[in-house]
């Protein structure tokens, strides 16, 4: 079969999104909807029917979101399933390999955990490589009729697995974690009969036969992220052997770092209960430390301490100890850890993610879920973005048009899939309830006055025009603002503030403030009311109006009790007392540091350079079609100096933290959200937390690494090469 041009099938596509863009504004016109469903299905049959799909085409098959469900490569003559190819797949639930396939990418089919069935492999297939089937749990059947090689945790999790078949006499390489997080008791290996004695010795197939544990090694210098402040082994010492450990001892006033540390015991060691006698896990408060959030964390072959000025510092030291457990990375459960001593403090108040549910929804659980995960690192506050032009996402009891009205949308830039969900008052109750376990702060962020397309939509009184406008599909800037001469303005603010200020206890509320139109605040200019206020006001500039709505705001959110914080623009010439600013432009920095010193202001630093974790960590990685996002890598976040060449008075009057950002424009699953984030978002943690003289990249490298294949080992997507 002839190959087929790309050119027309993508002339195609771009008009089939055009009519989903139609139907969204024409609330669902069945008219439309049976084209566009038309349009869609044609473009998958025309990429599967003419032997063209490759690397380039695996984006548009995974993130258009056909809603084809078989993924039938036997007609083609792809060779190369690239890395990512249709990673977090979930609409997936069946997959025929090419007939001349030679390679799958790293996390090719990451968590497609609707595939089922049997996989065949070519005998010309080389390589099945890291992560490639990792998550795909209702798989049953592996056949591989050559000798290819399957790389660290390519089918890791993959709990549905009964059968593996190979042809190969001379056992092909497997990696020894190939297979882990599977019951292998319960899998059958087929091979040829007089290869048995080998397939029994061979590194990964061996595991089919009898568990090969390989030893875990700690060796604390090349493990911990962050690196503590201080850390002395003691190699000469007897190390604590976790056999003999007897449990965990501590006061009522740490019962939820009791379970924590109960918790590490029994997923990460070798502790077994039932022994009477033996070393303990102690914890304590010492209140002679002097940072909230300090521990000390001692080793020997009588047990483990650890104490913190506060819950939240034993906690980070029970952060440090399951890193410790996890040791090299090589296998489930630490033996034996050596004696040491820590003593850490962090070095910035202050070690935010941002998540943004709008452009993508991120289901509640999933929520809850990335928590646990980023206080591994000693991140101390979840940044919910929970308002843009894309959609309102949190319920406002006094305003229930927001979720009825905007909560619900089909598409997002060349992605025509529905994206719907808000978030209860009760669900963030309970999320700021869990979050609390592992000490960390919810920060919730509205918009104002741009970026609130969403609530113009539901209510078109809030902005100059007054006019309905429809729900924004794609990313970029909207000139839809609100009116600052409105005085429906400040009642729809001062409802939603006051309800916010209810549902998280946490000390700050996000503003927002960024990209209010292009060109800045010109929405404002042709506005009769908005020149009434000026002239009412003896204003001659829109940054005039702009402080104005933000004084009145600001000065609500105070009287609820609550920190005000907002991105750094350059229109706003001078920041209110009291007030937290964020540096995320590129290039700006400085900029806003300088206004955040003027002004006697704090600062938190995320510029886009070092911090924006949604953009590629590498040149052609995901997301792979994006609006001109730069590439971030692991190294430039890692470089980050939270100080920015500043003295020590800046650092101590003036630096806040460090917050790290994962706009969802392009991200449209969790495991994605976890595959941008990390790495980055360890070397992010080290940069907040850890002191300048205690940093080294290459070290870093080294360090991390553990850490990353027990991410794999779980099943968390991590972005590794």
């Amino acid at each position: 079969m002839a190959t087929m041009s790309v050119t027309p099938w993508a002339s195609l596509l771009q008009d089939s999104l055009q009519f989903i863009h139609i139907k969204n504004a024409l609330n669902g016109s069945s008219y439309w909807k049976g084209y566009v469903g038309k349009g869609v299905a044609l473009i998958f049959a025309c990429f599967l029917s003419g032997q063209m799909v490759n690397a380039q085409n695996f984006r548009t098959l995974r993130d258009v979101k056909v809603q084809e469900t078989v993924l039938d490569l036997s007609q083609t003559d792809c060779k190369v399933i690239p890395r990512n190819a249709m990673h977090s797949c979930h609409r997936l639930t069946s997959l025929i390999l090419p007939p001349k396939l030679d390679s799958i990418g790293t996390q090719a089919f990451f968590a497609c955990d609707g595939i089922s069935g049997k996989l065949h492999f070519p005998a010309t297939t080389r390589v099945v490589d890291v992560s490639a089937f990792n998550g795909c749990r209702q798989l049953t059947e592996l056949s591989f009729d050559g000798s290819t090689r399957i790389g660290a945790f390519a089918f890791a999790n993959c709990r549905g697995l009964r059968e593996v078949r190979l042809l190969a006499v001379v056992p092909p390489f497997c990696a020894d974690n190939a297979f882990d997080g599977i019951d292998l008791s319960r899998v059958k290996l087929i091979f040829p009969a007089k290869a048995k004695k080998a397939y029994r010795n061979a590194p990964g197939w061996r595991n089919f036969f009898s568990r090969h544990e390989m030893e875990n090694v700690c060796d604390p210098e090349n493990l911990l992220v962050p690196r503590p402040l201080k850390l002395e082994v003691y190699k000469n010492s007897l190390p604590l052997e976790w056999k003999d450990v007897v449990g965990v001892e501590a006061p009522q006033e740490l019962s939820n770092e009791k379970m924590q540390a109960e918790r590490i015991l029994g997923e990460r060691t070798a502790y077994k209960k039932g022994r009477k006698i033996g070393p303990m896990v102690r914890l304590a408060l010492d209140k002679s430390l002097t940072n909230d959030e300090a521990y000390t964390l001692q080793v020997n072959d009588k047990g483990v301490t650890i104490k913190g000025r506060t819950a939240t510092g034993v906690f980070y030291g029970l952060m440090t100890l399951e890193q410790l457990c996890i040791g090299n990375g090589v296998s489930l459960r630490s033996v034996k850890i050596p004696a040491l001593n820590i003593a850490d403090e962090p070095r910035t108040a202050i070690r935010e993610l941002m998540v943004d549910p709008v452009r993508h929804f991120i289901p509640f659980d999933d929520l809850k879920g990335f928590v646990v995960e980023m206080a591994r690192y000693k991140f101390n506050a979840l940044h919910l973005h929970l308002v843009d032009d894309q959609a309102w996402r949190i319920e406002i009891k006094k305003f229930p048009e927001l979720i009825e009205k905007a909560a619900d949308r089909v598409g997002m830039d060349d992605m025509p899939e529905r994206i719907s969900g808000y978030y209860t008052q009760d669900q963030m109750r309970e999320l700021v309830r869990f979050a609390a376990q592992y000490h960390v702060m919810v920060i919730p962020e509205i918009e104002l006055p741009g970026h609130e397309v969403a609530a113009v939509h539901c209510f078109p009184q809030l902005s100059c025009a007054k006019k309905p406008v429809p729900i924004r599909l794609t990313c970029g800037v909207s000139n839809e603002l609100l009116c600052p001469a409105e005085p429906f303005v400040y009642e729809f603010l001062d409802n939603v503030l006051t309800e916010l200020a209810d549902v998280f206890p946490a000390p700050y509320v996000h503003l927002g403030g960024d990209e209010a139109g292009q060109p800045p605040l010109g929405a404002w200019t042709d506005c009769a009311a908005c020149t009434a206020l000026k002239k009412k006001e003896g204003y001659t500039e829109n940054w005039q109006l702009q402080q104005y709505l933000f004084d009145l705001v600001i000065h609500k959110l105070q009287s609820l009790g609550k920190t005000p914080m907002y991105w750094y623009e350059q229109e706003f010439k001078t920041i209110q007392p009291g007030c937290v600013v964020y540096a995320w432009r590129h290039g700006l920095t400085k900029t806003a540091i300088d206004a955040a010193v003027r002004n006697k202001a704090k600062i938190m630093l995320c510029p886009g350079e070092h911090c924006y974790l949604d953009y590629p960590q590498n040149r052609g990685d995901m997301p792979e079609k994006n609006w001109g996002m730069p590439v971030t890598t692991l190294e430039q976040t890692y470089r980050l100096d939270p100080a920015w060449g500043q003295d020590n008075v800046f650092v101590r009057d003036n630096l806040l933290g460090v917050s790290g950002t994962l706009w969802s424009e392009c991200i449209n699953s969790t495991e994605r959200i976890y595959y941008q984030a990390f790495p980055r978002a360890a070397a992010l943690a080290e940069a907040g937390w850890s002191v300048p003289e205690r940093r080294s990249y290459k070290e870093f490298l080294k360090r991390v690494r553990p850490l990353t294949d027990d991410m794999q080992r779980r099943g968390v997507a991590v972005n590794v090469r």
